[in-house]
């Protein structure tokens, strides 16, 4: 049977196109190949006879070096020195309240004063008064006197209408306040007293950055150590 002419001339169908590779994640193509690795690791472990353990992984960090690249670890770090610092402070020129601080009020002064646990000294009664002036807060200061009279007796030497208005004339007239804060006893002052009434007069007392502020009497009234009376003093 012969061919017929032209029959294997006949136009062929097209090519389909191919449908494109589809892509691989570069990330499961990693784990890929660590996986593949760590099975040759085990095949070889087992042909050795050693015992099997894990292949450390490539480009591995400790985790302090994590830690350390970490911008959480040192915004976390600045935070707690930015608060250190904050309170380091606040002790520094404000001081922690001794126990035997009185108990005031934020409204003013209200209520019974207490006093401190000592006359003198820089945690004393007046040690503290001092500190109150330098600082302008007038309620720790004026709640250190026991009665309204001896206060007013206070704030008419300074020309003022009550204790609160004495306090902030005087602390405009301080100069310094580390210094003024930091007021010195004589030793005989910081004995333990043999009476429950001492007289405590700046003219002895070590004053820099500020005024003296006069003459205390200091009685012990239960626990603590309160001015019971107030009177100007003048330094030769």
């Amino acid at each position: 049977m012969t061919d017929e002419p032209g029959k294997d001339l006949a136009p062929r169908q097209p090519q389909q196109p191919q449908p494109p590779a589809p892509q691989v994640d570069p990330e499961q193509l990693r784990q890929f190949q660590e996986f593949q690795r760590f099975q040759e690791y085990q095949r070889y472990q087992e042909a050795t006879g050693q015992a099997p353990q894990a292949p450390k992984q490539p480009g591995g960090k400790r985790w302090w070096l994590v830690v350390l690249g970490s911008s959480i670890f040192w915004r976390a770090l600045f935070f707690l020195l930015v608060v250190f610092s904050a309170v380091w402070a606040y002790n520094h020129f404000f001081g922690v309240d001794d126990p035997g601080d009185i108990a005031s009020n934020s409204g003013g002064v209200t209520g019974a004063a207490q006093g401190l646990a000592a006359p003198a000294g820089l945690q004393g009664t007046v040690g503290m008064f001092y500190k109150h002036v330098s600082f302008a807060d007038t309620t720790r200061a004026c709640t250190l006197f026991l009665r309204d009279d001896t206060r007013q007796k206070f704030a008419n030497a300074q020309g003022a209408s009550d204790c609160a208005a004495a306090v902030k004339t005087l602390k405009s007239k301080v100069t310094s306040v580390d210094k003024y804060q930091q007021v010195m006893f004589p030793p005989d002052m910081l004995k333990t007293p043999t009476t429950t009434k001492v007289t405590i007069d700046s003219c002895a007392l070590t004053v820099e950055g500020g005024p003296r502020l006069g003459t205390f009497v200091v009685e012990k009234i239960n626990a603590g150590w309160v001015i019971t009376d107030w009177s100007e003093s003048t330094c030769s």
